[in-house]
């Protein structure tokens, strides 16, 4: 298992390395007076804009969503609601882009109502609102979820003694709700600005110019349209800084307290019949309902146009993408379990946790690079080399498998931790170790988890556009590519329903991988 973790290692630290090698070569010689460009200044100051207007947007959405889900637990469509947000969690982002010019564009459903008024409702879209959009559409329902989930694991016990007191509503929400509500935000507003900052596909179809894109589709406009190298090796040498920094206060944030495990009863809370709060939730509940569930129903639509998908240029880029995503996911999982049984191994057995780290760290560094910068340097290094015919299809399985490496890490190492507490002293006792402990010792209690593994990098590949929107073409398209192809020829009913079958597949990998977590919960 070491040769594993180090032979995982240095493939990671390998493909970053060349990448960020081919990033100097092509930025020998640059101007450094483009840094000064108000060009340059403009994009960072949007990425900064759309970022910071999204987390905020999302996270009050989110908290008040999640504070009325907790205190309304029997009104009718509560789990039609709970269903949207789970369902919106794992839409992918050209997917959403979809929804939301289908719903608010000029052709959509409240566009075309707010045409016959007599206002023109296409020309708003394309800009801010539509990223915002856009991105609070992405982002508000997996902060609901969050803060829900951490809501509800507050002991009972501060509930009765919160009746006992008879605190009001003001006092409850201070004393019990805020205190979650902080300890939870500082993470997931890191991570999500993080993704608004490094969005990709939203901010590429919903931009709508140059004046409106972040460094991610800057990267992508100077090696795709004006193949300037030296500037997509300057924007992405920022781009990697800035990133690293929010990585990097991400996984800060993320280092707090373990949570208490109770079952909250809801029942229990002073403030449930108070009439202001009972309007308020009502207010919020209608809101979400209003924001999300149009553009889920506009995927629906494609039911309508379900035979479109049987045409060849469909079908070939739905095995292209099963078959990257296949690959993709393979190679994530691969490397993560050779990453997670190495660190473990350092942590528990030799006593070398700084090590184990270093394992760990190289897992997440995904996180800190951008793809776009993986890919410009890649393709620099080897365009003299390789055709460039040749090198799409294992150039996005390379950067799918690194960009959900942190994802695959994070669901393998606590069942790996819980099979080393539990026998990993008998384990070494009977000298039990490589293969024959993963398959003894360890299978059992990361069985559920490996398949979640594999079914989450296969879904976060199945959705990705970044990278496909660079190599792809008519020889090689995926299902979010031509998705965004449809979109841009006005073709919605054909787009609708590639959206659809697209959400389809990542919903169904969702499930796969939630049903692996619970496994592993249960065996556990």
């Amino acid at each position: 298992m070491r040769l594993a973790g180090l032979a995982a290692s240095a493939l990671v630290v390998g493909v970053v390395f060349v990448a960020l090698w081919g990033l100097v070569r092509a930025g020998e010689g640059i101007d450094t007076a483009v840094l000064a460009s108000p060009y340059l200044h403009r994009i960072i100051r949007f990425s900064l804009l759309q970022a910071g207007l999204s987390t905020v947007l999302s996270l009050l959405l989110g908290a008040a969503l999640a504070l009325a889900l907790l205190r309304r637990q029997a009104f009718p469509g509560r789990g039609a609601l709970l269903g949207l947000l789970a369902t919106a969690t794992v839409l992918p982002a050209v997917v959403v882009v979809f929804a939301v010019v289908a719903v608010f564009g000029r052709s959509g459903w409240l566009g075309s109502a707010l045409a016959a008024l007599g206002w023109d409702a296409g020309s708003w879209l394309y800009g801010l609102p539509g990223i915002l959009i856009a991105h609070v559409f992405l982002n508000a329902p997996f902060c609901a979820r969050v803060y829900l989930r951490a809501l509800e694991a507050q002991p009972p016990e501060s509930w009765r003694l919160a009746a006992h007191l008879g605190l009001t509503p003001a006092a409850t929400f201070r004393c019990l709700d805020a205190p979650v509500l902080a300890r939870e935000t500082p993470a997931l507003a890191t991570l999500v600005f993080l993704l608004c900052f490094t969005s990709f596909a939203v901010v590429l179809a919903l931009g709508g110019g140059p004046d409106r894109a972040t460094l991610e589709v800057a990267i992508y406009e100077a090696l795709r349209l004006d193949a300037d190298f030296g500037r997509a090796a300057l924007l992405s040498a920022l781009q990697l800084g800035l990133g690293g920094l929010l990585a990097a206060a991400f996984v800060l944030a993320s280092r707090r307290g373990g949570e208490s495990a109770g079952a909250n009863r809801h029942a229990l809370r002073p403030d449930l019949a108070s009439p202001a709060l009972r309007t308020i939730d009502g207010v919020v509940l209608a809101i979400a309902l209003a924001f999300l569930a149009p553009p889920v129903a506009s995927i629906l639509a494609g039911f309508a146009a379900v035979s479109s998908l049987l045409q060849a240029d469909v079908l070939r880029a739905a095995g292209t993408s099963v078959a990257i995503a296949a690959a993709a996911a393979v190679t994530a999982v691969g490397l993560a379990l050779a990453l997670a049984l190495s660190a473990r191994d350092l942590r528990t057995r030799r006593r070398r946790p700084r090590a184990a780290g270093l394992y760990a760290g190289i897992a997440f560094a995904p996180l800190a690079l951008p793809p776009f910068t993986l890919v410009a340097g890649l393709y620099v290094v080897l365009r003299g080399h390789v055709d460039a015919s040749t090198m799409g299809v294992p150039m996005v399985v390379v950067v799918n498998a690194l960009m959900a490496l942190p994802f695959a890490m994070r669901l393998l190492e606590p069942p790996l931790a819980l099979a080393q507490e539990r026998h990993g002293r008998l384990a070494d006792s009977l000298g039990i170790d490589g293969i024959g402990r993963l398959r003894l010792v360890d299978w059992p209690l990361l069985r559920g988890s490996l398949f979640g593994a594999l079914a989450t990098a296969a879904a976060l590949s199945m959705g990705d556009l970044g990278v496909i929107a660079f190599f792809g073409g008519s020889e090689l398209t995926t299902l979010p590519l031509l998705l965004y192809q449809r979109l841009g020829a006005y073709r919605m009913e054909e787009a609708a329903a590639v959206a659809m079958l697209l959400t389809a597949v990542v919903f169904a990998l969702a499930l796969i991988a939630q049903t692996g977590r619970d496994a592993d919960a249960r065996a556990a």
